[in-house]
Formats: structure tokens, sequence, C-alpha cells
């Protein structure tokens, strides 16, 4: 029974997990399009700013939401956080320039819209958003596990509903 229970659990901060994800993610992305489309800020920064905007929401819907955390935010759970956030932000900005600059794979997608008769091509700042969606599940790996297993995948026994012996 108790299995069963953990399974459930599990699955629904999974599902929570997921469906904030989704939100910061649409996030992330509407944000980098306006300081790089918009603003015409170098991909890069576009990046950092967007991260960091989508990972302070991302912070407060996890802790409270998905993984069930009382009380004040911790200082050292907060940093776990970020650096967390800047590992999966750092292979955000790899994906994102090994798509774009190295393996160039905006012109295989190219190649795949001409062979389904699609006159459509990825160029210019459209080639980078499709560099910038390519690089998100990576991130999205990196980010889930790490907070699952490291930021708030232990509770103390006060956290639990248990009290101190």
């Amino acid at each position: 029974m108790e299995t069963k229970t953990n399974a459930k659990k599990n699955l629904i901060q999974v599902v929570k997990f997921g469906l904030i994800g989704i939100a910061n993610t649409a996030i992330d992305y509407l944000l980098f399009f306006v300081f790089f489309s918009l603003l015409n800020l170098d991909k890069n920064l576009a990046q950092v700013l967007a991260t960091a905007i989508a990972m302070t929401n991302s912070y407060f819907f996890n802790r409270y939401w998905t993984f069930g955390k009382k009380g004040k935010v911790k200082v050292d759970e907060m940093w776990k956080f970020i650096i967390v956030n800047l590992v999966s932000m750092g292979v955000t900005i790899l994906c994102l320039n090994l798509f774009s600059d190295v393996f160039h794979l905006y012109r295989f997608a190219n190649q795949l819209l001409s062979a389904a008769g699609i006159g459509f091509q990825l160029t210019g700042d459209n080639a980078v958003l499709f560099c910038k969606v390519a690089a998100i599940p990576f991130s999205l790996a990196v980010n889930f596990l790490g907070n699952r297993l490291w930021v708030f995948g232990k509770q103390s026994k006060e956290e639990c509903g248990e009290e101190k012996a």
C-alpha cells in the first residue's frame, strides 16, 4: 500500500513540476524572444536575463506547490536552486550555440521543410529561435533531476509533519 502511495505522490510531483516547467519555459522563451528579437541583445545575454527571471518564478512555485515545502525560504536551499539553474542555463547556452553555430541544426530543419514541400525557411533570428527550442529538453532534464534529487529531495522531519525526538 505504501508503495502505491509513494508512486502516486511521485507522479503528482512530476506532473506539478511539468506544469510549472511548461509555464516557466514559456516565460523563458517569451523573454528570450523579447530580449533577443525585439531589444536586439546578444543571444547569450538574452538567455541569461530570461533565465534569471523565469528562475525566480520557478523557485517559489516549485518550493511551495510541487515539493510542498513549508516555512521560510532556506538560504542553503536557495543556493542549491540557483546552482542547479545556473547549470541548466549553461546547458541551454551550450546547446543553443552548438545547435546554432556548430551543427547548424536549422539547415537540417530547412531540408526537412523543403522535402515536405513547405516554402518556409529558418533564417536569421528564426534560426536561432528554432535552436533555442531544440535546447529546451536538455536543460529541462538537468533542471528536474537537480531539483528532485538535490534541492528539494530531502525533507526534514519537521517538514514531513513529524516532531523532533
